[in-house]
């Protein structure tokens, strides 16, 4: 081995340690990586200062380094995760320890004699890790690989942590959510490198409407999952923070092909799908082929490493596209049996090529480099819906591309982690039709106060083209040389470029009753037609026609800065404290200099000329007067180019603590508050451009007084040893702030609602102009859980795990449609606005995961048990009257699905083939998802329990998981 190179003297060190926390700025510094503290005693006495520590990986050889303090500690910072022998310089013996991602371990080190020739660790070595305040589980590559899922994402065991959800909707799109946020406000770190959406909803990278995995699984060594009080190191968060790490190289070449296979013979019918195929829509055949594989060894053994890994998967997502009713319209007159027609079977598809490349190299003892190279391209064609005819297919392609380059230095007592990186990425979704888009609708009425869906036709109005860029330089510091301190600070620099373009709104889009007698639909060509409004509008009461948007693209440069400063300050043995703040700050985040159009600004500032449920407004009286009556000041939403000012509040303090309350980890107390930003995607400045882009149409504009959304978290906790078992029991707090939405302008003359219900926008604007929709950070969630979790760690030993996590969530929302994943409020500013149940968040859920691999003729057995109470049901019932439209609370149908995995390995050349098959859904339980919430209009004779005109209300119109799915899997390890 190696000696030591000299180090840099002390005052050079603290020359170097002040300079840099005076210029410090965000990162995401450690969260990849683990550290170990502890202290070292032989024979009862402590370890003299100047001992010499050291860690060595023993998969390629690196080492780590540190020196004892006076009393005998010892911090060794930046260990990438892996096993490692633990030992004193010197020294003929040491203690085996496995270090997770993120994990702060406490080892104490003893020697049964007075010399140090063997250190042992103190203590069991599974619960090296349980003085943290952060409320967190780790999931290990183990776990990940064993457990059944219907794709290859890692994500989907993310919710073997309490409060977290990974859901995947009926088009095979997934998402990430965590409490009663939504799925904008979270983050994945892959080595310590945030994954942030700046663009598009996801809150992670290239997770806008997609099927994919934001990284390949093969490469992923294992992750950790926090759900709040997470340290200064993380940014741009506020709900779920996911830290991973990334196969490396070792000395010996290893790696793994694979391929896994289901299809539509291995797969059930859902009691829609066999009601479809009653009605003669057959479903269509299909197959999904998932395959990659990863090889890792030694360039040059103990100095340079590879590491490669590909995932790719082709995915046919069958549906059967059929109208709803149909069993209105007696006889099927007029359009009926055209709609009727276009019932078929389709496909959507859905391909991703993943690649991971990486090389690691020890410089010396003191010194590594990293340098990794991902590469994510994803095509798509699919429909959205079920009850939409095959036109309306999108083709996306959705692509990413990243290079980041790390260097790290240590020195006796610090330890030093530079970054720099280019990412970009592409969001490409484009419709192949032109016509318009036609909604048919049914109404007992003939209006469009009380519709249903029968089907959508014409083609879709998607034709966009969102791209983001950027380099990024990140500097982190860890300073260990004060007894009972491990001190990190770290800088962040990111220069983003936003190019957005196209338009959502390519082809108008018609919503028409179909006249329940003719069978005929209330428009013709771009004109509605009606009995109630001129027949030359846009609008009547059976039609209504959103004219297209025209293409307008706007490229933004966003600069992205901040710091953070952490200190993980061990008070005594049994007691630490985690105190640390961040600051986060973007020059132009939401297109600082937009101007709003000089008509748009005209009309609101001219004279208001409207009559609005039968009240005119006074002589003189502008539009800005109107809106002033209800609390708007519109020059505080008008744009001159210069008004917008960047926020700079962005100060998050962190406070923690544990105590080990009987000194040898079997019982920890924890808890902590903190605070947390997160940040908004900036196509909602392209929604503003590209509105007011219209001659005539609507007029969007957002709040020149920007914010960041933030969350507000508390926690307090235990972490008991219960034998094998760790068991973890907290409560929870979290109240996120400053959510950005979109709500209704318009006001009548006296600045009210005119006759409007109280849970609709007031439609119209000022004269020659559409509605008024203005933007704001005003929008808040909150949420109160229990968490309980229960895991037992895999030993080669014992031979098989097992996890629990249940969360116990009475989640609220101010939001109008109770769901957060909608960002428009049309309640905001009334006197009904108010805290709401979240529909996106079950009172209940419980998620037991499990391996054993100690079976007869070696055979493992894995599976996964997810329950969920069911989520809150908004009904919107219109019975009292148009003007009178409220919302009631209905129960939904519980979630219960088991997934099972059976494999065999075989001794096959040196290696080892695994045969497996996976079962989804065992039980082929239907989990329904999807109802008919429409409580009807008035009538006077009432078919439902709420005293409303749809005899449909409650009717269950699709299912929110997987039917039975055999899929077949063959792995060979090398």
């Amino acid at each position: 081995m190696s000696k030591v190179p000299n180090r840099t003297p002390w005052r050079r060190h603290a020359l170097a340690t002040a300079v840099f926390f005076a210029l410090a700025g965000a990162a995401s510094a450690q969260t990849s990586s683990a550290t170990v503290r502890g202290t070292i005693t032989a024979a009862g006495v402590s370890a003299p200062a100047g001992t010499d520590v050291v860690a060595v990986n023993k998969a390629n050889g690196n080492t780590y380094r540190t020196k004892t303090l006076a009393d005998g500690s010892y911090v060794l910072a930046s260990l990438a995760p892996g096993s490692y022998e633990v030992r004193v310089a010197g020294a003929t013996g040491g203690s085996l320890v496995t270090l997770s991602v993120g994990q702060n371990a406490t080892l104490d080190l003893v020697s049964a004699s007075a010399q140090l020739g063997t250190v042992v660790i103190e203590g069991s070595s599974q619960r090296q890790g349980v003085i943290d305040s952060q409320v967190g589980t780790t999931v290990s590559n183990k776990m990940i690989e064993a457990i059944p899922q219907a794709s290859r994402n890692f994500l989907s065991a993310a919710d073997f942590a309490p409060g977290v959800r990974f859901d995947t909707d009926p088009s095979g799109n997934t998402r990430l959510r965590g409490g009663s946020q939504n799925m904008d406000n979270v983050n994945v770190f892959i080595d310590g490198v945030g994954r942030k959406n700046n663009i598009l909803r996801g809150g992670v990278g290239g997770q806008d409407t997609s099927q994919g995995n934001p990284f390949p699984q093969t490469a992923i060594a294992e992750y950790r999952v926090l759900t709040q009080n997470y340290k200064a190191e993380y940014d741009q968060v506020s709900s779920v923070a996911i830290s991973a790490v990334t196969k490396s190289g070792g000395n010996d070449t290893h790696g793994n092909v694979y391929v896994n296979r289901t299809g539509s013979n291995w797969t059930s019918l859902s009691p829609i799908q066999e009601q479809d195929k009653a009605n003669k829509i057959e479903p269509p055949s299909y197959k999904q082929i998932e395959a990659g594989f990863s090889v890792g060894g030694a360039i040059k053994p103990d100095k340079l490493h590879y590491f490669l890994a590909y995932d790719g998967k082709t995915i046919d997502k069958p549906k059967q596209l059929s109208a709803q009713n149909l069993d209105k319209y007696p006889g099927s007159p007029g359009v009926i049996p055209s709609l009727a027609g276009q019932q078929i079977g389709f496909k959507n598809k859905f391909k991703e090529h993943l690649l991971f490349g990486k090389l690691s190299a020890e410089i010396d003892e003191s010194q590594r480099l990293d340098l990794s190279v991902t590469l994510r391209k994803e095509t798509s064609y699919a429909v959205d819906g079920d009850h939409t005819s095959a036109t309306t297919a999108i083709n996306n392609n959705n692509n990413e591309y990243r290079v980041d380059l790390k260097h790290e230095y240590a020195g006796d007592r610090w330890v030093n982690e530079a970054r720099v990186g280019l990412e970009r990425s592409q969001w490409n979704p484009q419709s192949d039709a032109t016509d318009p888009l036609v909604r048919y609708k049914y109404s007992p009425t003939n209006t469009l106060n009380n519709v249903q869906d029968i089907f959508f036709t014409g083609g879709s109005p998607n034709a966009q083209d969102r791209r983001q860029s950027g380099a990024y330089f990140k500097d982190d510091l860890t300073f260990t040389g004060i007894a009972g301190h491990v001190i990190k600070g770290g800088v962040q620099f990111r220069a983003m470029k936003y190019e957005l373009g196209g338009t959502a709104y390519r082809v108008p889009t018609i919503e028409t009753v179909v006249n329940t007698t003719t069978g005929l639909p209330y428009f013709n060509g771009l004109v509605c037609t009606g009995t109630t409004v001129a027949s030359n509008g846009l609008s009547s009461d059976q039609c209504r026609i959103t004219l297209a948007v025209p293409s307008v693209s706007v490229d933004l440069r966003n600069n992205q800065y901040g710091m953070y400063v952490q200190d993980d300050w061990k008070l005594t043995k049994q007691l630490e404290l985690n105190l640390g703040a961040r600051w986060d700050y973007e020059d132009n985040m939401l297109n600082n200099d937009y101007a709003t159009p000089a008509d748009r600004a005209a009309a609101l500032r001219g004279l208001d000329g409207r009559t609005v449920g039968g009240v005119s407004a006074p002589a003189g009286q502008t539009y800005a007067q109107s809106l002033a009556k209800g609390g708007i000041n519109i020059e505080e939403y008008i744009s001159t180019g210069n008004s917008r000012k960047a926020y700079k509040g962005a100060i998050a303090p962190r406070i923690g603590a544990s105590y080990d309350l009987l000194g040898n980890k079997a019982t920890v107390v924890y808890g902590g508050w903190g605070r947390s930003y997160d940040r908004k995607m900036a196509n909602n400045a392209l929604d503003e451009l590209q509105k007011n882009a219209q001659p005539g149409g609507e007029i969007w504009l957002i709040k020149n007084k920007f914010k960041m959304p933030f969350a507000d978290q508390f926690s307090l906790g235990v972490r008991q040893a219960l034998g094998s078992w760790n068991a973890d029991v907290a409560v929870s707090n979290i109240h996120a702030k400053n959510q950005f939405i979109w709500f209704g302008g318009n006001r009548d003359p006296n600045g009210g609602y005119g006759t409007q219900s109280s849970i609709d926008p007031l439609w119209g604007g000022p004269n020659g102009f559409g509605t008024v929709v203005l933007g704001d950070f005003v929008g808040e969630t909150k949420s109160s859980s229990l968490y309980l979790s229960l895991d037992k760690p895999y030993t080669v030993a014992s031979g098989w795990s097992m996890t629990v996590a249940y969360t116990y969530t009475d989640a609220k929302t101010k939001d109008r449609d109770w769901s957060d994943a909608d960002v428009f409020d049309w309640t905001y500013g009334k006197s009904t606005h108010g805290w709401n149940p979240n529909k996106d968040t079950e009172k209940h859920r419980l998620v037991v995961g499990g391996l054993i691999d100690k079976l007869p003729w070696g055979m493992q057995l894995s599976g996964k048990l997810t329950y969920g109470s069911g989520n809150p049901r908004q009904v919107t019932d219109c019975h009292l009257g148009w003007d009178k439209c409220r919302y009631l609370e209905a129960d939904s149908d519980s979630f219960k699905q088991l997934d099972m995995a059976l494999s065999k390995n075989f001794k096959v050349y040196g290696g080892d083939l695994q045969v497996r098959v996976d079962v989804l859904n065992l039980f082929n339980t239907a989990n329904w998802g999807y109802y008919n919430d429409w409580g009807g209009g008035p009538t006077t004779t009432p078919v439902n329990a709420i005293g409303g005109d749809n005899a449909d209300l409650g009717k269950r119109t699709g299912v929110r998981g997987p039917m039975r799915q055999f899929k077949l899997g063959v792995n060979y390890v090398f």
